[in-house]
């Protein structure tokens, strides 16, 4: 309990930085994966970009300019190349091991962004920096994914939409 004394708080906020740890880890297993070297370092960026959120939240301060501005030359890098790539509008989240994480990243991600509009009532902050920065990283990882998935030649699979019945 002397590591992580925030464990037993009944707070929004430390279940918000929990499930970024656990979104932290999937990142690090990405990077762990990843063979591409500027991927592999955007992913370690984000990887301490994480942690670095963590303690912002668990310290009761916002998040750096320069650390978001980090993640946002990130975003656009990707956002470029997600867009040559994209060819439907919802994919379903498959390919190999790293695509799969990055997914995990990505649905992880969104979940968070929810959590924090949950836990704001509980920031004694103003959190904008960090609520621009979460909302970032689903987009991150979503374009990652997409690139993993057309450098190994993995064709996307758009949902099909079941027609209403009438």
């Amino acid at each position: 309990m002397h590591c992580f004394p925030d464990i037993c708080y009944k707070s929004k906020v430390c279940d918000l930085t929990d499930e970024i740890d656990i979104l932290s880890s999937f990142a690090g297993q990405a990077f762990g994966q990843c063979k591409n070297k500027k991927m592999k370092e955007d992913l370690l960026k984000i990887l301490n970009l994480t942690y670095i959120l963590m303690g912002k939240l668990r310290d009761n301060c916002d998040f750096l300019k320069e650390d978001k501005l980090i993640l946002k030359e990130i975003k656009i890098r990707y956002d470029k190349k997600g867009g040559k790539i994209k060819n439907h509008v919802f994919i379903l989240p498959q390919g190999g091991l790293l695509a799969g994480n990055l997914h995990i990243c990505r649905a992880l991600s969104k979940k968070i962004s929810r959590m924090f509009s949950k836990a704001k009532s509980e920031i004694t902050f103003e959190a904008c920096e960090i609520e621009e920065t979460i909302s970032m990283l689903s987009d991150i990882f979503y374009n990652m994914a997409l690139c993993v998935n057309y450098e190994n030649n993995v064709e996307e699979i758009p949902v099909i939409l079941i027609p209403e019945r009438k």
